[in-house]
């Protein structure tokens, strides 16, 4: 537990650098039951259990929705636990950058959302035994951390998210924030555009470009040359160790400097001083997609609802949450990247300014290109003389 809590002075930790796989079978084993019921998306109700699959991350079992099978998001060399990241489907009708095919149909996979609003979201609601609440790990802070992410993209639950308190209903408004590129862009070097395109740049554990997918492998690769391990939550193939508790420091440092190294590559020269340059060059990919989310909540006293509905059954030493997810519009507006001057842009403004200011046309140029060029060599080769034939 010692690697998914916060590290605590006080406390004597083992000095074992590596773990066996064994580590994700006792963590399997002590997570609490993830107890959640009353599952509807697009006013039809789901199949909790079915819905939310187990996934690793860095804050240990997380539940992820609608996100695309592990087969298909990581590479044949990654090494897997058991049947985590393992969704009802492993097909995908949809892409980041061309959206769900033309045959895809009312029922694809990742699941569609059709209407906006309220009532054609995703609501759920979370029993929390008070047994289950621990106050010696992440600040003492309870309820839930929830993460909007695309299918393809493994979440970080530890750099954005909002929470679930506990009995309390929280409400989200989603908003896509899409930005594409135009074909005309690909011309161009990625470090001008200052973007990848999804299948351009190939990654060692990852079928498909993303600068977040970018970043965690580049961090497994440093962590494993500084570490010769790698954290658990992170891609690894068959011959490499998962760090133990007296890896805990090298694994920071191992994150430093790969900031560090990073953020020197984009302002200066970087340092070589006894140092590995690993250039996470992890730049933004061209069609990317995030959510933007707004959200509200409400004390929710459920003791009180539970009494209200009589053919409930009663629940004690246990909280509640609720979450509703919608999207706030049918439609939203991409922005899309684009070259401002062309080459043909740039000839027609050249050529414009120049005949307005100067009375400078293409034909004028010709006559200067000949009088400097042709003329010259036709007079030497007829007359012998470069300015022609003279006079008497």
């Amino acid at each position: 537990m010692s690697l998914i809590c916060d590290h605590n002075s006080k406390l004597n930790y083992s000095e074992n650098n590596t773990f066996s796989d064994d580590f994700f079978t006792v963590i399997d084993k002590i997570k609490p039951k993830f107890q959640i019921q009353d599952c509807v998306y697009m006013k039809f109700d789901t199949e909790c259990n079915e819905s939310f699959v187990p996934i690793v991350t860095e804050d240990g079992i997380c539940y992820t929705f609608n996100m695309l099978h592990r087969d298909i998001i990581f590479r044949d060399n990654v090494q897997f636990f058991d049947n985590y990241h393992v969704p009802p489907f492993n097909t995908t009708d949809w892409h980041l950058e061309n959206g769900y095919i033309p045959n895809a149909g009312l029922s694809p996979y990742p699941l569609r959302a059709y209407l906006s609003g309220v009532l054609w979201g995703l609501s759920f609601k979370i029993v929390t035994p008070k047994q289950d609440l621990d106050y010696a790990c992440k600040n003492s802070l309870q309820g839930y951390k929830v993460l909007l992410h695309t299918p393809m993209t493994i979440p970080r639950p530890n750099q954005k998210y909002f929470r679930i308190p506990l009995d309390q209903s929280v409400v989200g408004a989603v908003q896509p924030v899409m930005i594409t590129t135009s074909e005309t862009i690909k011309a161009y070097n990625p470090q001008r555009r200052k973007c990848y395109f999804a299948a351009e740049r190939k990654l060692q554990f990852f079928q498909d470009y993303s600068a977040s997918n970018c970043k965690l492998e580049c961090l497994a690769n440093w962590t494993s040359d500084l570490c010769d391990c790698v954290n658990f939550f992170m891609p690894r193939d068959n011959e490499t160790e998962i760090c133990g508790i007296g890896s805990l420091e090298c694994m920071s440092m191992a994150e430093s400097l790969m900031h560090m190294v990073d953020l020197s590559i984009k302002i200066e020269k970087p340092s070589d001083k006894g140092v590995k340059n690993f250039d996470c060059d992890c730049l933004p990919i061209c069609s990317d997609l995030t959510y933007e989310v707004e959200t509200s909540q409400t004390n929710w006293e459920w003791d009180k609802w539970l009494k209200a509905h009589r053919n409930l059954p009663r629940i004690n030493n246990s909280h509640f949450s609720a979450l509703t997810l919608f999207f706030k519009s049918d439609n939203f507006i991409t922005s899309e990247r684009n070259e401002l001057y062309g080459p043909t842009d740039f000839l027609a403004n050249f050529g414009g300014l120049l005949g307005l200011f100067t009375g400078f046309s293409v034909l004028s140029l010709m006559e200067i290109l000949y009088f400097l060029s042709v003329r010259i060599f036709c007079n030497i080769r007829l007359h012998g003389q470069w300015f022609g034939s003279g006079s008497d």
